[in-house]
């Protein structure tokens, strides 16, 4: 019998526990259930054990899983360390970069920035996804990914791009604009918000002045873009990143409203795994990131 393990198949085996069903960790993998099911079941093959019980509701790892799955974390993460680092010669770029990014980052940005990262080191090729969550690198495969906010896995690596933060608008259309003169005038018009709301309410802040208002939109959208739209065509006020903002702000569909106020700042950061998991076409890309985003 080949001793060799699978480490895709380890993968995946990963995955299900995590995610708690084979559909799930299907879905992040991004494989057919079927094709997941027969790599566990190849692995549970190959080990000569039973790996995961399975019911019709829930899954739980058997003893021998859990010593597996003890193990699994550092195995592939030092055959991560070791897919990096070949192809690589004398420090030049080379090579596939897996990455993942959120969807508004994606949507608005990160085209352009791909394309020419590509026309400066053609020898890397790159996989972008756009996700919300926060994907786990080792398990999924990502080298790296973009995300919001502090982290919360010490073990990882990141670099702060730039900072972000909300500002309100409105379409110039919006009635009685006019009588918007603090946040505490806000509960009085249209919010649009996200399905996700910030909890505690809507954080402002203006200089040293801090503000918290109760807010639950009456109208709820799935993405910033969706409620950039709705704004534009007069659906009410909204807290957008300026990224998202600005070009609507400059061809005048949109307007600022209490410009002296905003959302707290909000780091941006590339995250990797670890300082031993960057090879020269990440550090490329990095600093290509960096360089093109420039602060907020």
């Amino acid at each position: 019998m080949d001793n060799d393990l699978d480490l895709t198949a380890l993968r995946g085996f990963r995955t299900v526990l995590r995610e708690g069903s084979f559909s799930a960790a299907a879905l992040a993998l991004r494989v057919p259930k079927s094709t997941l099911s027969k790599r566990v079941a190849d692995l549970e093959t190959h080990l000569g054990v039973r790996l995961i019980e399975r019911s019709t509701r829930t899954l739980r790892p058997t003893q021998e899983g859990e010593v597996l799955a003890a193990r699994a974390d550092r195995l592939l993460g030092e055959a991560e360390d070791i897919r990096r680092a070949l192809g690589e010669s004398g420090g030049t770029p080379r090579g596939h970069l897996r990455l993942a990014v959120p969807q508004v980052i994606g949507n608005l940005l990160i085209g352009p920035i791909a394309a020419s990262f590509r026309a400066q080191h053609p020898e890397v090729t790159l996989e972008i996804h756009f996700l919300d969550r926060t994907p786990d690198l080792l398990e999924e495969g990502f080298d790296g990914c973009i995300r919001f906010g502090p982290l919360e896995d010490s073990t990882q690596v990141a670099r702060r791009l730039l900072h972000g933060q909300a500002m309100l608008v409105a379409s110039p259309t919006l009635p009685d604009l006019d009588q918007l003169r603090h946040p505490t005038d806000l509960p009085r018009f249209p919010m649009v918000g996200l399905a996700t709301v910030w909890a505690g309410g809507l954080p402002l802040q203006n200089g040293s002045e801090e503000i918290s208002l109760p807010y639950d939109p009456p109208l709820r959208l799935g993405s910033h873009l969706a409620v950039r739209d709705a704004v534009v065509v007069g659906a009410g006020v909204a807290a957008l990143p300026g990224m998202i903002a600005r070009a609507e702000i400059a061809a005048g569909r949109l307007v600022r409203v209490l410009p002296d106020w905003s959302t707290p700042r909000k780091a941006i950061y590339f995250v990797y795994p670890s300082a031993q998991s960057v090879t020269a076409r990440l550090r490329a890309f990095i600093d290509h990131l960096a360089q093109e985003l420039g602060e907020d």
